[in-house]
């Protein structure tokens, strides 16, 4: 089993920890589970090359982490702000070559 699915495993098991709704604190589950599905892509794919599709995963993975630890800005959604990040780190890549 490697670190990538291992990784999985344990955001899955995040994800349904928050779905039966458990909380600690203010630690948002639903962003932790993201960050280490985020950190499971970026292990994966390997921090060898630095391309924009893994710049913005990084980016995605930090946004996440902050939004687990509760720290906002203004109104702004963590979530779906790393949720558009992950988003474009799929789709611009594909549109640059």
């Amino acid at each position: 089993m490697s670190l990538s699915e291992l990784l999985q495993i344990v955001a899955l098991i995040v994800f349904v920890i928050a779905a039966i709704g458990l909380a600690f604190g203010k630690t948002n589950l639903i962003a932790v589970g993201l960050a280490l599905w985020v950190l499971s892509k970026l292990v994966a794919g390997g921090l060898g090359s630095l391309t924009i599709g893994t710049i913005l995963l990084i980016l995605a993975f930090i946004v996440f982490v902050l939004g687990a630890i509760g720290w906002k800005y203004r109104k702004v959604e963590l979530i779906a702000v790393g949720l558009a990040l992950w988003a474009a780190a799929v789709v611009v890549p594909q549109f640059i070559h």
